[in-house]
């Protein structure tokens, strides 16, 4: 009995766990499967509205009900069965849930039916993670530009307005790239990208003043399919600097003789027959002779083929006889001038003039100076050339320096009495004489008397006579060759060996008799 009853219990417990097992089971009767919608049992897709080249995205969150980790993956495929996009595989652990991904980029504009399924090679998938859907897919969107306007001036430089467009659709990314085409050679000065949405968009561009013959602008899609060809979407346009040709001219001035400290009014007139607008400047009155601004006015800007009047009034003038200035109208980079002359009144206010031109007369003067000078110069060169002689005439006219030689009055020949040096002075000479060589005097009469005692050809010979000293001469002696003048203490060098011996202070002119002995001092 006891046997019995444990079987019976057993039994009871067996069937009690199968009862278990089958009531956790799923009720569908497909099998016992791993992964199943984790919510939505429907594909969710975004990325829509959808063009031609846009990429859509189709996802959906799936559960893991079994008992140990698996992968799973989404499907796209279009009615033929053809798979058309294929998901990454994603892990999901047991009890938890992922949302599953899969990117679609359609290729033709029209309704598309899809099929859609999640897949997996570790376990089972329950039917609902499967199902069909539509997308409607437009055409590519379009970009267009256009240039509203394109202007270069001298003040603000190159200026494009341009227009930027997209047909209807979604916002789209754009690069916006600029450049500039001088002599064939394209240059790259600007690249900004924009967020366009459908319709028109206006932009600025400002260049500057660049070296360019063209100006081209391209737009690129970002990240999206343009219906536009690469060919198609850069727009280019002719631009030319800015020409400017200003001018001044000026009219009389009054008064016309102005005076000290008056004022001038100078009438002007700006002219610019260029084809852009001149840049604001000034408009002043500058002395040539100086630099000093006697005046100075703004000027505005004035346009291609305009033109500016008005009155400049100058001052106080200067004190001067004339003043030589120049009006300038300079600007940034470009200056145009006119010269002006204004003589002034005289001192006494009468308003006297010259019955001549001044600077007229100093040329005349001066070329009637060189013409003189010329003349005197020829008439000495003729003056002093050799005479010629006629055929008839055996007489010769003497020049003028056979002239000068005959009024020359004949010479003698002494000799120095200290150092015997042959000097040559006039006949009628019988003062004192000076050597050169020792810078001793002596009297020329004294000296003729000795040579005519000498006999022919014997050399005089120095006898020292102090007795031969005047009494009212003064005499000067040292022991030394230097010795005082006795008028103005001029130190003087006389040979010892010389001495006695008259001798004149070059200094003073005195005459006076060196002698050997004690110093007056």
């Amino acid at each position: 009995m006891g046997l019995a009853s444990l079987v019976s219990g057993l039994r009871k417990t067996a069937v009690l766990a199968i009862i278990l097992v089958l009531l956790s089971a799923p009720a569908s009767g497909e099998g016992e499967k791993m992964f199943y919608p984790a919510g939505s049992s429907d594909i969710a897709v975004t990325g829509e509205p959808v063009h031609v080249g846009d990429e859509i995205t189709a996802s959906i969150l799936v559960n893991n009900q079994g008992s140990y980790t698996g992968s799973v993956r989404l499907v796209i495929s279009d009615s033929s069965g053809n798979n058309l996009s294929i998901g990454q595989e994603v892990p999901i652990s047991p009890g938890s849930s992922r949302e599953v991904l899969a990117p679609l980029i359609p290729t033709s504009a029209g309704v598309l039916e899809l099929n859609w399924e999640v897949t997996s090679d570790d376990g089972g998938v329950s039917s609902e993670l499967s199902g069909l859907f539509e997308v409607q897919v437009y055409e590519s969107q379009t970009l267009g530009l256009r240039f509203d306007a394109v202007e270069w001036s001298l003040s603000n430089g190159l200026e494009c307005d341009i227009s930027a467009s997209l047909t209807d659709g979604k916002k789209r990314d754009v690069n916006v790239s600029v450049s500039l085409i001088s002599q064939g050679v394209r240059e790259e000065v600007q690249r900004f990208a924009i967020s366009l949405s459908p319709g028109l968009r206006a932009l600025s561009l400002d260049l500057g003043h660049p070296e360019a013959d063209y100006i081209s602008v391209a737009l690129e899609s970002n990240g999206w399919a343009s219906s536009n060809s690469a060919a198609n979407l850069t727009w280019q346009t002719s631009v030319a600097p800015p020409s400017i040709s200003p001018s001044v001219s000026i009219g009389v001035h009054e008064p016309d003789r102005p005076g000290t400290d008056d004022f001038v009014n100078l009438p002007y007139w700006l002219n610019n027959s260029g084809g852009a607008a001149t840049l604001p400047g000034i408009l002043k009155v500058v002395s040539t002779s100086d630099g000093m601004v006697l005046a100075q006015i703004t000027i505005s800007s004035i346009s291609g083929g305009g033109s500016s009047s008005g009155v400049l009034s100058i001052g106080p003038w200067p004190d001067t006889p004339m003043v030589e200035a120049e009006v300038a109208w300079e600007m940034e980079g470009s200056t145009a001038t006119a010269p002006l002359t204004v003589f002034s009144q005289s001192e006494n206010g009468g308003g006297w003039e010259l019955p001549f031109d001044a600077m007229a007369a100093v040329y005349g003067a001066v070329l009637g100076l060189a013409v003189v000078l010329v003349g005197l110069i020829v008439w000495r060169a003729v003056s002093e050339k050799t005479p010629s002689t006629e055929k008839d005439s055996n007489i010769l006219r003497d020049s003028r320096i056979a002239r000068r030689l005959e009024r020359t009055p004949p010479k003698k020949e002494v000799r120095c009495p200290s150092c015997e040096q042959r000097l040559s002075i006039p006949v009628e000479h019988t003062g004192s004489v000076r050597c050169p060589a020792c810078t001793t005097q002596f009297s020329a009469a004294s000296i003729e008397e000795d040579l005519d005692l000498e006999e022919p050809n014997q050399m005089p010979q120095e006898i020292p006579n102090e007795d031969a000293t005047k009494a009212s001469e003064p005499v000067a002696r040292s022991q030394d060759e230097i010795l005082s003048c006795p008028q103005c203490d001029q130190q003087l060098k006389v040979p010892i060996e010389r001495r006695p011996v008259r001798s004149r202070c070059p200094a003073c002119r005195t005459e006076f008799m060196a002698e050997v002995g004690e110093s007056d001092d």
